[in-house]
């Protein structure tokens, strides 16, 4: 059966949606990318993350990427004008670091 009226996410939108990345990836990414620097944040799973919010925000800024907030969650940009998706982020961050991961390199 299908549905007159579906309604599809986005590539944006499915990034956001619990189990498809968020905090959590975030976390593990930025801890590897920062090793050894003053604002690398800790490796959280998905039933602490939400605790450390604010470690990864400040992991985030340290790069120039800025944690937009808003009714529906959270989104990332780099001007808080236009909102860019994770991937996007990540992409920034490794070259503001200089160094590129693959997701072996943090995903484990």
């Amino acid at each position: 059966m299908k549905l007159k009226n579906e309604n599809k996410l986005t590539d944006a939108e499915l990034e956001q949606v619990a189990g498809g990345g968020g905090w959590a990836d975030d976390s593990r990414f930025l801890n590897v990318l920062l090793r050894g620097r003053k604002v690398q944040c800790g490796r959280y799973g998905g039933w602490t993350v939400d605790n450390h919010s604010e470690e990864i925000e400040k992991a985030w800024r340290s790069v120039g990427v800025i944690i937009l907030h808003d009714v529906h969650g959270y989104g990332y940009s780099l001007d808080y004008k236009t909102e860019i998706s994770q991937a996007e982020a990540w992409l920034h961050a490794e070259q503001v670091v200089g160094k590129h991961l693959k997701r072996a390199d943090w995903d484990w």
